[in-house]
């Protein structure tokens, strides 16, 4: 009877401690998600304000990040998706006394990602368009007329290759062996994924100087659109007789260069009504890169960068800053294209054109924060200064 009683009451025991254990379990576990949830949160909007207060060095142009509120980030859009990783990983590196500005990385980043989402924004993968280094763990989309020459030969060097003397095909030689390595890469944390873009009006005005007007070379792009566009804007000069011979005659050099050159109006009413897929030179930023569906650690906007990115840039791929090959914007023929040179090619349009031109390429625009209204006011300058 003894022996049962205490059978009885060390059964008991048993399952009180079983319980608590149990318990106990279930709490760990709830606080475990509690925790989780609130990693998860949405990670910008929820930064302390002690983490974003950046200090400018002006004699070397160089960001350091200390503390500073990015509540604005907020009202860039009304959708928020988190950036979590990738503020995670530039954090580190800030942390680690990398020169970087994170409050412009981190407002970059996030209207990146809120502009995919506005406009559920998915595009393919294409692998030509990638160059990728395993040993120095970095890969970089390509962008023509933005410093993609200079890259493209910064990443031949790190694979001690000399350049050829195809564009093409180094970028063949230097992208990633498979579509299904590429998809692999594109989310892999351990890998620096860099974009580098520039002023999208800029850019086109750069392309059209270089690879359409300057007919001191033969250019693919003068040779295969400028029968396309005459036969849009001056459709005469199809019209062949003995004294002016055929169209080719007309407009080409024996050598294939242009004799007729095409306006950049011209050219901009032929490229906003055709629906051929975009030349590499003028076609959109977040297509060309599949913005959307890889997740970039960095993008650096060449049009005002500070000596301290390209450093950060160089550093992230495992470079000697001193002996590392530069990055620029190549020559145009009259000069590098900037902003006044840019107004001076829109001062002949109309604002119709401009504000058709500025639908084609908006969500470049947004996405990198460009601005629409000093490109419209150039065009306003042109009616202005003609009213007598």
């Amino acid at each position: 009877m003894t022996v049962t009683i205490i059978y009885s009451v060390l059964i008991m025991s048993l399952q009180i401690q079983f319980v608590k254990c149990m318990l106990c379990v279930i709490l760990y576990i709830a606080v475990c998600f509690f925790l989780l949830k609130i990693k998860q949160g949405t990670y910008l909007t929820q930064y302390p304000v002690s983490l974003f207060l950046v200090k400018y060095n002006q004699t070397k142009k160089e960001c350091s990040v200390v503390s500073q509120s990015v509540n604005k980030i907020k009202n860039l859009n009304q959708v928020i998706k988190p950036i979590n990783l990738e503020m995670e990983l530039l954090e580190h590196d800030e942390m680690k006394g990398e020169l970087i500005n994170l409050q412009e990385c981190a407002i970059i980043l996030q209207q990146i990602s809120n502009v995919c989402m506005k406009y559920n924004l998915k595009t393919p993968l294409i692998k030509r368009h990638f160059l990728y280094n395993a040993e120095h763990k970095s890969m970089y989309c390509w962008i023509r007329k933005v410093a993609s020459t200079s890259f493209t030969k910064l990443f031949a060097d790190m694979k001690n290759r000399p350049p050829t003397r195809s564009y093409y095909k180094d970028v063949d030689i230097l992208s990633p062996r498979t579509l299904k390595e590429l998809q692999l890469l594109s989310n892999d944390t351990k890998i620096f994924k860099l974009l580098v873009v520039r002023d999208p009006f800029q850019r086109l005005v750069s392309s059209y100087r270089d690879r359409i007007a300057d007919n001191s070379k033969h250019t693919a792009q003068a040779w295969i659109y400028t029968e396309k566009i005459f036969r849009f804007t001056r459709p005469q000069l199809f019209h062949s007789n003995t004294t002016t011979g055929n169209f080719q005659e007309k407009v080409f050099t024996s050598d294939k260069r242009l004799k007729i050159v095409p306006t950049f109006k011209e050219f901009l009413e032929w490229l906003l009504q055709t629906s051929e897929k975009d030349d590499v030179h003028w076609t959109q930023y977040y297509s060309h890169c599949a913005v959307c569906d890889v997740r970039y650690n960095y993008v650096l906007k060449l049009d005002n960068y500070t000596y301290g990115q390209i450093n950060y840039v160089f550093s992230k791929f495992g470079l000697d800053k001193n002996k590392a090959y530069f990055p620029m914007l190549g020559e145009t023929q009259g000069g590098h294209t900037n902003f006044d040179i840019t107004c001076k090619y829109f001062a002949n349009l109309t604002q119709d054109i401009v504000l058709k031109l500025y639908e084609k390429y908006k969500i470049d625009f947004e996405m990198y924060n460009y601005n629409i209204n000093r490109y419209i006011n150039c065009a306003k300058k042109r009616f202005v200064e003609k009213k007598p």
